[in-house]
């Protein structure tokens, strides 16, 4: 996220209103840059939180999705994740 533009992203959104909405400024790495941008911390810390509330977050959904039954999990590393994705599909 952050190598992609992320916070040239959220710049380009505080201006067109990020702050005002009661969700996105929460989002991950919005947060984390809009608090960089304020001056709370540095661009290194909010990077670092970045990717520390990420992981945190992967870990609460594989706990939701666990108990799924519905759910099938393919490591997207498979250089065969997509032929994967399209047998599991077929099988229904």
């Amino acid at each position: 996220m952050w190598t992609a533009g992320l916070v040239a992203e959220v710049r380009t959104l505080e201006a067109a209103g990020l702050r005002d909405g009661r969700t996105a400024s929460r989002a991950l790495g919005y947060r984390q840059v809009l608090d960089y941008l304020d001056g709370r911390c540095t661009e290194d810390q909010a990077h670092a939180e970045t990717v520390r509330a990420t992981r945190r977050f992967v870990r609460r959904q594989r706990s939701w999705l666990r108990r799924d039954p519905r759910i099938r999990w393919i490591d997207a590393a498979r250089p065969d994740a997509a032929e994967a994705a399209l047998a599991l599909i077929k099988e229904g």
